[in-house]
């Protein structure tokens, strides 16, 4: 499962191209819609601040 940790988090929103189901959005912070997301993960190696992992 997808986790963001907030406090990493920067809300730059690099992240969010990555993501083939469009399941990110930026709020000031990441948020993850669980409904879209398909935990394919590829969304972890573009935050460049490491506040995406795995869990």
């Amino acid at each position: 499962m997808l986790k963001i940790d907030e406090d990493r988090c920067v809300g730059c929103g690099l992240c969010m191209p990555s993501c083939p189901v469009e399941a990110l959005r930026a709020w000031g912070k990441i948020q993850v819609d669980r409904v879209l997301c398909n935990e394919c993960l590829e969304c972890i190696p573009n935050c460049p601040v490491d506040a995406l992992r795995e869990d």
